[in-house]
């Protein structure tokens, strides 16, 4: 086990160090992936659990709750395992299939990756920041749920539904285009 390398890789999570990540993303993901694909999942479900576990390391380290026993890879894909396990327990009846795994190709596929969860992660962030009800709304939008079910759901009558969505749209886009974060991920 590489002590330093422990610390540097969590600090590269902390402090949003790139290549940091790109190494992480290079040496763990392709891992989780044939991991998650071998019992049930998709190689989407893989990145995402990825990103989970990512997020699990920057919070703990974050808090100061973060001791190693292990090595970095090790405790990350651990993390996602049981990750994945929880999300198993919910999906009932699936069979588990065995297929060939589908890996990273190229540096440009791990770059994507580590860019499109940022975005979401941000996307994440900023929406918490809204009242509860804009988020309300923005959920039923975001499922497809009608103007007029919008309405009737939070006691508005249609023309303020509307108002109200766009405005809900309006104030998380400012929220987003607002954050220091993002003129760094719109410049890639």
């Amino acid at each position: 086990m590489n002590v330093t390398t422990n610390t540097e890789y969590v600090r590269g999570i902390v402090e949003n160090d790139l290549s940091v990540l790109k190494t992480i993303y290079r040496e763990s993901l392709p891992e989780v992936i044939k991991y998650v694909r071998r019992n049930s999942g998709t190689q989407d479900d893989g990145k995402d659990v990825f990103q989970e576990g990512i997020l699990v390391i920057f919070r703990k380290a974050s808090e100061g709750n973060l001791e190693l026993t292990t090595s970095f890879h090790n405790f990350l894909f651990s993390i996602c395992k049981r990750i994945w396990l929880k999300k198993l327990r919910k999906i009932s009846g699936k069979e588990v299939p065995f297929d060939e795994v589908l890996e990273y190709s190229s540096e440009e596929d791990l770059e994507e990756a580590f860019l499109k969860s940022q975005k979401w992660e941000l996307f994440n962030k900023r929406f918490m920041d809204l009242s509860e009800e804009c988020r309300q709304v923005l959920k039923m939008l975001f499922n497809k749920v009608s103007g007029k079910e919008i309405a009737e759901k939070m006691g508005y009558t249609e023309d303020y539904a509307k108002r109200k969505k766009y405005k809900c749209k309006q104030s998380l886009a400012d929220l987003i285009k607002s954050d220091p974060i993002y003129k760094h991920l719109t410049k890639k």
